[in-house]
């Protein structure tokens, strides 16, 4: 796996995102991911001590950043009630709600927008309908 996202030991509510390829580290305030960003370059990786790489370590951070806004949206971000995932084992779609009662949602047909909200209002509809007959 490419990324790598652990909790700092040092500091709490702080969190290390590392690139495991090209050994680069951001460190990060949970929920303030934009704000907090601190930049490590590992001793071990190729671009330590180099000055002509900031276009191919900005291309890093970038994709550094879309790894934790698809997968941990959550913990870059103050907590939504409901979010988008991609599940990182699986791969999978997953909708999220944050908030109780917490749910998670498997999306398994490529669908538009349109054809979720249809989906998850008939969910609704059929909770109602059962819930009427207790």
């Amino acid at each position: 796996m490419r990324f790598k996202l652990d909790k700092s030991k040092e500091q709490q509510g702080w969190w290390i995102l590392t690139d495991t390829a090209n050994l680069v580290c951001i460190t990060f305030k949970e929920h303030e991911f934009n704000e907090t960003q601190r930049v490590t370059i590992l001793d071990e990786s190729r671009f330590k001590g180099r000055t002509d790489c900031a276009n191919e370590l900005a291309h890093i951070m970038s994709e550094m950043g879309d790894y934790m806004n698809s997968h941990y949206y959550s913990i870059i971000f103050p907590t939504p009630v409901f979010e988008f995932r991609v599940d990182d084992e699986n791969n999978r779609m997953l909708l999220l709600r944050n908030k109780y009662p917490k749910l998670t949602i498997e999306i398994q047909d490529e669908c538009n927008d349109i054809q979720l909200s249809n989906a998850l209002k008939a969910a609704g509809e059929f909770v109602k309908k059962i819930s009427r007959r207790h």
